[in-house]
């Protein structure tokens, strides 16, 4: 609050982030420069492994919502992977691969043995992963302040919290259906204008703009 209240511009990296900030200073002295990905770096496999593997990135499970996601995938033909956080028990008829904590370079790898990656998250200012996942060729399915980064139906897909009968559906729905590969490659050239030159830029002329008033 403090460093806010001293500062004479802010930029933040969301809409939500925006929101929360101009609870301590007005909106007007807030704009938004979303996060970039490096869509060189992540990319997709030519051709995705067999399986149905689902990815969870975050250090945080209970904020980043795992339990919704590990609930909506009980009985389900798919192995859910988790990335980021200590390993942790899963409901009986979840199908569970833990990598815990890994480099940076080894996410890619994992990210591009997935086909979706789900983070139903209850409190974030911006999921970074889902914007690497995206590259790789992920579905997104995440809460609204992540998917803010894609198009709803169309490069990805928006859950309510806590809500795992729709991320349930939706992970039925993109198993066997060739809506799956079109929401790939969606989701793919969105994520390769998402570029980390573009956020500079949106930086450089905030910052221009600030300084000109």
């Amino acid at each position: 609050k403090t460093a806010l209240e001293m500062c004479d511009h802010v930029i933040a990296c969301s809409p939500w982030v925006k929101m929360t900030h101009s609870k301590v200073v007005p909106e007007e002295k807030i704009s938004i420069a979303f996060w970039g990905v490096d869509s060189k770096k992540f990319h997709p496999l030519e051709e995705k492994p067999p399986g149905f593997n689902v990815l969870f990135v975050g250090g945080d499970p209970i904020r980043k919502g795992l339990r919704y996601l590990a609930e909506a995938m009980q009985g389900l033909d798919a192995e859910l992977w988790t990335v980021g956080c200590p390993p942790g028990y899963f409901p009986e008829g979840v199908k569970a691969r833990q990598f815990g904590m890994v480099p940076h370079d080894e996410v890619v790898k994992i990210m591009q043995q997935c086909h979706v990656i789900c983070i139903p998250t209850l409190e974030d200012g911006i999921a970074l992963a889902i914007q690497e996942g995206m590259a790789c060729g992920l579905v997104p399915i995440t809460t609204p302040e992540c998917a803010e980064v894609f198009e709803d139906g169309i490069s990805g897909y928006k859950v309510d919290y806590r809500d795992t009968q729709s991320i349930r559906q939706r992970l039925i729905a993109l198993y066997s259906s060739p809506m799956r590969q079109y929401i790939s490659k969606r989701a793919r050239k969105l994520a390769e204008t998402q570029t980390w030159e573009r956020t500079k830029e949106e930086f450089k002329t905030i910052i221009k703009n600030h300084l000109s008033r």
